[in-house]
């Protein structure tokens, strides 16, 4: 596979996405994307701009070594939870942690190759979409915390209604149904998530995918050109990703959507814009 394409943009002043591939760009071995989950504890405590770009940035440094070893891609998750274990617990030792504290957390896709046959694992709800050459799509793309973030975007339309457009002050009047909800994280019934925790270790998906033809990694913010705006559909935006400044013309045409309606009454949702980043491989002819 060779890197066709990528992009990454935050939607604020930090983007706490993140990715990144092992090999070249004609000949990929691994890649990756993440998302970091977005903080609701009023303040940052990590050595970041905030506590989920700290974990995307340990996460990367621990993938950039792991992912090149001869190793299965469930001892890849353990080692690399592991060594998050190491850092959060060095990172907080001389910290005052609230109790109600909520700790960082990122989606994570990973994709290795094995010989000529490629296998990915999926923590959160962030997206892969891969295309046979025959045209066949495996597509991996359910978000398990739809129906809270469709539930949010009610609401949160009422309180903008009433002139609160500030996504902080939104998050903290929905923090106690927030915690409620990432309570669930990693549990059974609940939704899984890349966390400083072994029990993310217990909730990965995992894929083998075969040799597919393409294959489009890509988080939340960008996948909402398909689920959100109906822009494209899975078998689109692929096609629509691919060639030079495919991702770029994407994530302009959401972003271009996102500008068009700041106050997100055509399109409601609990934040106007996300972070957003993807990664398109393509097989080399």
């Amino acid at each position: 596979m060779k890197l066709d394409g990528a992009v990454s943009q935050g939607s604020g002043s930090v983007n706490e996405d993140g990715w990144g591939i092992l090999g070249n760009a004609d000949d990929v071995t691994a890649a990756w994307v993440f998302d970091g989950v977005t903080g609701i504890n009023g303040r940052n405590f990590l050595s970041a701009d905030t506590d989920a770009a700290w974990l995307v940035a340990k996460a990367d440094d621990h993938l950039r070594s792991l992912a090149d070893l001869e190793l299965s891609l469930r001892e890849i998750i353990s080692r690399l939870v592991q060594a998050l274990i190491i850092d959060f617990n060095a990172a907080v030792e001389e910290l005052d942690i609230p109790k109600d504290y909520d700790p960082p957390a990122a989606c994570l896709i990973l994709l290795k190759r094995y010989d000529k046959a490629w296998r990915a694992l999926r923590l959160g709800d962030s997206c892969l979409l891969a295309r046979a050459g025959d045209g066949a799509h495996t597509i991996l793309a359910a978000s398990p915390n739809n129906v809270l973030d469709y539930q949010l975007a009610r609401e949160a339309a009422q309180h903008r209604a009433a002139g609160a457009f500030d996504v902080k002050s939104l998050l903290a009047k929905f923090r106690l149904q927030l915690l409620s909800g990432r309570y669930m994280r990693n549990r059974p019934g609940g939704y899984s998530i890349l966390e400083a925790n072994e029990a993310s270790t217990q909730f990965v998906d995992y894929l083998d995918l075969g040799a597919p033809q393409e294959i489009l990694l890509c988080t939340d913010g960008y996948y909402r050109a398909v689920d959100h705006y109906k822009l494209h559909t899975d078998e689109t935006l692929i096609e629509a990703s691919l060639g030079k400044q495919g991702t770029d013309r994407v994530l302009a045409q959401v972003r271009a959507v996102e500008a068009s309606d700041p106050s997100c009454k055509k399109y409601p949702r609990f934040k106007p814009a996300d972070d957003a980043t993807a990664v398109m491989l393509r097989k080399v002819k």
